[in-house]
């Protein structure tokens, strides 16, 4: 009877660890091939964007090479490639909005952020104060109101901006 305690707790213990681990996910593959119904391991941010480990319908545990993935959820987590500056980067997709999306990468401990009009172009959001009023606001000077609120700094939060500028 004890022995049979024992395994029961080992069990419950074991699968609440396993299933705290994993979360529900799909992906999509570079060649359009979408994988649904998948459990994909919680990592931190950064490891999210370089690595995925999921367990498939049948079980088994996969570990792709990230560069054959075009987007991947997990649990309420969106990762996704753009494109910037030439090149193709995942990223994580913070705000999906009506008419700008707003996108994070964590690059060497520091966050890089990425601004998307829906359906046009991706820049990047400058870290200095400077280049970001003058950045921001000419990229989103088809807003007034929210480009002049760049220019005088009296928005500076990126999320805020997004926020705002969606609502418009």
């Amino acid at each position: 009877m004890r022995f049979k305690l024992i395994t029961l707790i080992l069990f419950l213990f074991s699968s609440s660890i396993y299933s705290q681990e994993f979360e529900n996910g799909s992906i999509i593959t570079q060649r359009y091939d979408t994988i649904t119904n998948v459990k994909v391991k919680k990592m931190s941010d950064s490891k999210s964007l370089l690595h995925i480990t999921y367990i498939d319908t049948n079980g088994e545990e996969q570990n792709p090479d990230i560069e054959s993935i075009k987007y991947y959820t997990r649990g309420n987590e969106i990762f996704t490639r753009i494109y910037s500056s030439g090149e193709m980067i995942l990223v994580k997709q913070l705000t999906s909005g009506k008419k700008l999306n707003l996108f994070e990468r964590d690059y060497n401990g520091s966050k890089v952020y990425y601004v998307e009009k829906v359906f046009d172009e991706t820049i990047k959001v400058p870290s200095s104060k400077g280049k970001f009023k003058k950045v921001l606001s000419a990229f989103l000077d088809d807003t007034p109101h929210v480009s002049e609120k760049i220019k005088s700094e009296e928005l500076s939060d990126i999320n805020e901006i997004v926020t705002l500028y969606n609502n418009m």
